[in-house]
């Protein structure tokens, strides 16, 4: 991946996943690996990670997989259409890791798969379909603004 894009990713985050401390850590088409480290703003009160930062990265890093784009400086989007999720193992410190892999890719629709560690502990999984969004659905993508 362009290291322009990678930096720019983690730099334009909006402001969910800056607030989660998503950060993406590898990118290559149809892969991405990503994190979240473990904070207690992110704890239910249960103590554990919420179930709703898991869907997040599993989503993120799901989405992600689909949308690598090898251009410095533009990039691809989608939206997700369905996402199944299914969490396996509570998490309470430490750093979340993600990995998304793209499984099958339409024109418009592509479908993924990710999985959430901490550690060698399977925390959660998902599998996901997603549509290209303004442009996404070009390899090229579109210049990021």
């Amino acid at each position: 991946m362009s290291d322009i894009n990678l930096l720019a990713e983690n730099e334009n985050l909006g402001g969910f996943r800056e607030f989660l401390g998503f950060r993406v850590l590898e990118w290559e088409p149809g892969r991405v690996q990503a994190s979240i480290p473990v904070a207690e703003h992110l704890l239910n009160r249960n103590g554990f990670v919420h179930g709703g930062v898991l869907t997040t990265l599993l989503d993120s890093a799901a989405g992600l997989s689909g949308t690598y784009c090898a251009l410095p400086g533009n990039i691809r989007r989608c939206s997700t259409i369905s996402l199944n999720t299914q969490f396996m193992s509570p998490a309470q410190e430490g750093v979340l890791r993600a990995e998304g892999v793209m499984l099958k890719r339409g024109s418009k629709i592509f479908f993924a798969e990710a999985r959430v560690t901490l550690g060698d502990v399977l925390v959660a999984t998902a599998q996901g379909s997603f549509r290209y969004v303004l442009g996404g659905d070009d390899e090229n993508g579109v210049f990021a603004r």
